[in-house]
């Protein structure tokens, strides 16, 4: 499977380059910056979800709504790579509240390779898979 990591690269450091490094060689992540899609205006074909670095998403989303970029983004399950859990939604996310699935980037290639492998497995509630789409 195909995820696209959306990373600024100003947080792409430490961690997050963890995740980058142990995430699972049986998947492809691809790293854009929220400049490459903004400027780009699509998704790589063949991604089958988007993994957030939260500060990117949180900052970037109002250029996303204002280029009209969301309905690219909201048809692909949204992981958050976050280093702390927290109890509010993320931007433009309020009406699914609870739907994301958070990946902590200090995560050990082990816990990562699970965690994918789980989302891979399990949509987020309210989200059903195309047909074909999960193998």
């Amino acid at each position: 499977m195909k995820f696209v990591f959306l990373c600024d690269a100003n947080y792409l450091k430490g961690d997050m380059v963890n995740f980058q490094n142990n995430f699972p060689t049986n998947h492809e992540l691809v790293t854009m910056t929220s400049e490459d899609l903004l400027q780009s205006k699509s998704i790589i074909e063949g991604t089958f979800a988007i993994l957030a670095e939260r500060t990117t998403w949180q900052k970037n989303f109002s250029l996303f709504r204002y280029f009209g970029l969301l309905p690219l983004l909201e048809v692909l399950p949204l992981g958050i790579v976050s280093r702390g859990r927290r109890n509010e939604p993320i931007e433009g996310r309020s009406q699914n509240r609870n739907q994301e699935i958070f990946f902590n980037p200090a995560a050990s290639a082990e816990e990562l390779y699970l965690q994918v492998d789980k989302f891979v497995a399990a949509p987020p509630s309210g989200y059903s898979y195309p047909r074909g789409a999960a193998k």
